[in-house]
């Protein structure tokens, strides 16, 4: 099958670290064939990162082009709504950054064009691709250790306003509700949802401990998933001096801990099973199934629909604490 003639609109930080290293690694299904960015400085060194190739500054004229089949848009949040229906509209497949949009109307929009449009839509959730989150449910699934009842997600980290992040304003400055939590989070509940099945939010607590990298930087959610699970999920992101990123899922005859990039599964006496995943982000398999998608004309795993559901976990968290915006 042939490459996909790729543009991407959007050059920061995402582009670069994030969703080049994959596509590099994918040089025979993608061709990068333009990139756009507002600002001259931004676009110009992407593009000659990716190999010289032509710049623009204005959105609308990459999706003019003709040679460009499928584009990666990576803006700030609230932009992702109007720019994938422009992208639709000009013939164009699509992967976009998640969250999928700013609120719950905007990413409900985006769910009834997938519908209706024969083009491929498809957002970025690597959490979606993670071997870590395939290997986990496929342990659950076997009955290894039981069936599970609870689960406990921590996430805590220091987010430091002079890190990269926090550097762009548009994050800081946010145009949508939860800043870094939505930002972040999303991630952490598109795993679950694959893990546990939809999520119904059943209290939430909203904190802001540091006002400088937005309206809210502390999340406690309880939750409940299919067959009557029990979860809690907390994502701190002024957590100082302890970090932590674990799962802990409680099952009838044994646990699974996930930290970081690592399973362990024990019964009540040893270890049954261990394995690290800590080279494996997901990115390069999301561009796999993209392009599958658009090759072989099939549904991708991370759909607008999925996306959707995975914001509104969030969304609905934040009306139980009381914080709803947009």
């Amino acid at each position: 099958m042939s490459s996909i003639k790729l543009g991407i609109i959007g050059c920061g930080i995402a582009a670069r670290e994030l969703h080049w290293p994959a596509l590099k690694k994918l040089h025979r299904k993608f061709t990068l064939t333009a990139v756009c960015n507002h600002t001259q400085e931004k676009a110009k060194s992407f593009a000659e990162l990716v190999g010289n190739i032509p710049y623009v500054l204005d959105y609308r004229e990459l999706l003019a082009r003709e040679d460009i089949e499928a584009v990666s848009i990576i803006l700030p949040i609230h932009l992702n709504h109007l720019v994938v229906q422009e992208a639709l509209a000009a013939g164009k497949h699509v992967i976009v950054e998640k969250p999928l949009a700013a609120s719950r109307t905007h990413a409900g929009l985006l769910v009834e064009l997938e519908k209706k449009s024969p083009l491929i839509t498809m957002v970025a959730e690597n959490f979606r691709y993670r071997r870590i989150y395939k290997e986990a449910k496929s342990i659950l699934a076997d009955g290894l250790i039981g069936k599970p009842y609870a689960v406990t997600w921590n996430q805590y980290s220091h987010l430091d306003i002079s890190g990269k992040y926090a550097q762009t304003q548009w994050r800081i400055h946010h145009q949508y509700p939860g800043g870094f939590i939505t930002d972040g989070g999303v991630h952490h509940v598109a795993a679950l949802r694959d893990l546990f099945g939809d999520i119904k939010v059943r209290s939430a607590m909203v904190a802001s401990l540091n006002p400088q990298i937005g309206e809210i930087d502390t999340l406690s959610m309880q939750f409940t998933a299919n067959n009557n699970l029990l979860g809690l999920f907390n994502c701190y992101f002024s957590s100082v001096g302890y970090t932590q990123n674990k799962i802990l899922i409680s099952c009838t005859t044994g646990t699974m801990s996930i930290s970081w990039s690592k399973i362990t599964v024990r019964d009540k006496s040893r270890v049954l099973f261990e394995k690290n995943f800590e080279k494996d982000a997901g990115f390069k398999s999301e561009f796999e199934d993209f392009y599958e998608a658009v090759r072989n004309k099939r549904k991708p795993v991370s759909t607008f629909k999925e996306a959707y559901k995975d914001l509104c976990v969030l969304l609905d968290a934040y009306k139980k604490a009381g914080y709803e915006r947009g």
